[in-house]
């Protein structure tokens, strides 16, 4: 009885039994791959998001550099630093009285510094496009970029020179 119970314990696996074995192998394979790729997909537009909000924030420090700067006649710069910070009075009064002076800041800067769109060299690259709206004494920026989901950054502006309004 020995060796019949023997020859019952190494039957192996039926044909049957290994398709379903190799179906399960296969469809976690695929599955892993599958996230595999989303992960990656995901990491890319993370990148080209980041890449994005980089440099819409490089673009919001030198207008917010130019707003300070706006008017300004002594103290502004680097080397004048230990020096009192003073405006041109006589162009800042009449654009306080009239609360003009956001319109003014936006007319002051160099087209260089107020683009209507930039490209920001992701993959695929993005086109930022800005909105310059003056109100009053504020001058509000809105950032637009097709990202995956689309990025939209808004931020207003006071010239630093309004402090010295009468």
């Amino acid at each position: 009885m020995r060796a019949h119970e023997r020859q019952q314990g190494y039957e192996g696996i039926s044909l049957p039994e290994l398709l379903i074995a190799s179906f399960i192998l296969i469809l976690v394979v695929l599955s892993s791959v599958r996230m595999t790729t989303s992960a990656l997909s995901g990491m890319g537009r993370s990148k080209s998001r980041s890449l994005v909000d980089v440099a819409i924030a490089e673009h919001i420090e030198t207008l917010r550099k130019q707003s300070f700067d706006f008017l300004c006649t002594q103290g502004c710069s680097n080397d004048e630093l230990t020096q009192a910070l003073k405006y041109d009075l006589t162009t800042l009064k009449p654009l306080c009285a009239d609360k003009n002076l956001g319109d003014a800041f936006l007319s002051s800067l160099p087209s260089t510094e107020k683009p209507e769109s930039f490209n920001v060299a992701a993959i695929p690259p993005v086109t930022v496009a800005v909105t310059y709206t003056a109100e009053q004494n504020r001058l509000h920026v809105s950032y637009t970029a097709a990202t995956n989901p689309d990025m939209v950054v808004s931020t207003t502006l006071v010239p630093h020179a309004q402090g010295w309004c009468p």
